[in-house]
C-alpha cells in the first residue's frame, strides 16, 4: 500500500508541476492576452485576466479540477465543450495506431527474436528501420499523394449524417497507418520485443520449462507483459506529440488539428486546455504501468 500511495502521490504531483508549467509559458509570452484578443472587460474578468497572475492560476487550476477549462478567446465558447467534442476521433487514432502497431510488431518482434541472424530476421531488421525512418510528415503526404492522386478514394472531410462503411474507413484508416508507422513506433516495438524475448528465451526457467518438455507460451507471455506495456507507456507521448502533424495533413479533425487552429489563432484557453488533458492522459498511462508492475512483481510491493 506504500508503493501505492507513492506512485498516485508522483501522478497528482507530476500533473500539478505541469500545470503550473504550462499556465507560466502561455502567460510569459509577449504582450497583454487581453489587448491581443480585443476582449471586452466582462470576458477578460471571466477568464481571470484583471487578477495577479498568481491569483490567475490559482483560479484555472481550481476550474481545472472541474474539467471547467475556460471559454475560448476567439469564439467564446466553452473549452472543455470543444474538448469534448473532439477528442473521440483522436482517442480512435491514438488507439487505432496503437493496436495497428502492436499488431504488426508483436509477430515480427517474437520471430527476430527466437531467429536473429535469419535472413527473414535481417530483412524484417531492415524493412521495420527503414520504414520508421521515415518522418512523419514525409510519408503522410506520400500516402495522400498516393491514395487521393492515383486511386481517390480517400474521404478529405470529416463523414456526417448515417454510419457508411467505406468513407468512415477511408477517413481513419490512412491517419492510423501514417501515425503507426511514421513516426518510428513500430521499429522500437520490434526491437525492444526482439532483445525482451531473447533475454526470456535464455533465462534459466526457460531452459528448465524446455527440458521439462512444458510449453513456453504462457512463460513467454507473463514475462512479456510488463514490458511491452511498459514500452507502449513509453511511446504514448511520441503518438500523442505526432497526432497534430497526422491531423494537419489529412484534415482529421481531432485534438491535434483543435490545438494547431488554437496556435495559429493564439487562442491560449484552448490551448492550456489540450495541454493538460494530453499530459493527464499520459500521466495515466503511466500511472497504471507502475501499479502493474506493483500487481506483477512482489518485490515491488516492499
Amino acid at each position: 500500500m506504500r508503493s501505492i500511495a507513492k506512485i498516485v502521490g508522483f501522478f497528482a504531483g507530476s500533473l500539478f508541476l505541469v500545470s503550473l508549467l504550462i499556465f507560466g509559458i502561455i502567460h510569459l509570452t509577449p504582450g497583454d492576452i487581453a489587448e491581443i484578443h480585443n476582449l471586452s472587460p466582462s470576458t477578460a474578468h471571466q477568464l481571470y485576466l484583471d487578477r495577479p497572475m498568481a491569483i490567475q492560476y490559482f483560479l484555472w487550476l481550481r476550474g481545472c479540477l472541474t474539467l471547467d477549462f475556460g471559454i475560448s478567446m476567439v469564439n467564446g465558447a466553452k473549452v472543455s465543450s470543444q474538448i469534448a467534442e473532439y477528442a473521440p476521433p483522436t482517442l480512435l487514432l491514438t488507439f487505432g495506431s496503437l493496436f495497428l502497431s502492436l499488431l504488426v510488431s508483436i509477430p515480427l518482434g517474437v520471430y527476430r527474436g527466437l531467429r536473429p541472424v535469419s535472413p527473414l530476421g535481417k530483412f524484417i531488421s531492415l524493412a521495420v528501420y527503414t520504414l520508421s525512418s521515415i518522418p512523419v510528415f514525409v510519408l503522410g503526404y506520400i500516402v495522400l499523394a498516393v491514395v487521393f492522386g492515383v486511386f481517390r478514394f480517400y474521404v478529405t472531410t470529416p463523414p456526417d449524417g448515417p454510419f457508411r462503411f467505406w468513407p468512415y474507413v477511408s477517413y481513419y484508416s490512412l491517419p492510423i497507418f501514417v501515425l503507426a508507422v511514421g513516426n518510428g513506433t513500430i521499429g522500437e516495438f520490434v526491437r525492444f520485443i526482439s532483445l525482451e524475448v531473447q533475454n526470456v528465451n535464455s533465462a534459466m526457467f526457460i531452459k528448465a520449462a524446455r527440458a521439462r518438455g512444458s510449453s513456453l507460451w504462457k512463460h513467454f507471455f507473463r514475462s512479456m507483459v510488463l514490458p511491452i506495456f511498459n514500452i507502449i507507456v513509453t511511446n504514448m507521448a511520441v503518438l500523442l506529440g505526432g497526432l497534430v502533424v497526422v491531423e494537419r495533413i489529412f484534415n482529421f479533425h481531432g485534438l491535434g488539428w483543435l490545438s494547431w487552429e488554437a496556435t495559429l489563432k493564439r487562442d491560449f484557453s484552448v490551448i492550456m486546455g489540450i495541454t493538460l488533458v494530453m499530459a493527464f492522459l499520459i500521466r495515466v498511462f503511466m500511472l497504471a504501468n507502475d501499479l502493474l508492475a506493483v500487481w506483477l512483481d512482489p518485490r515491488m510491493r516492499e
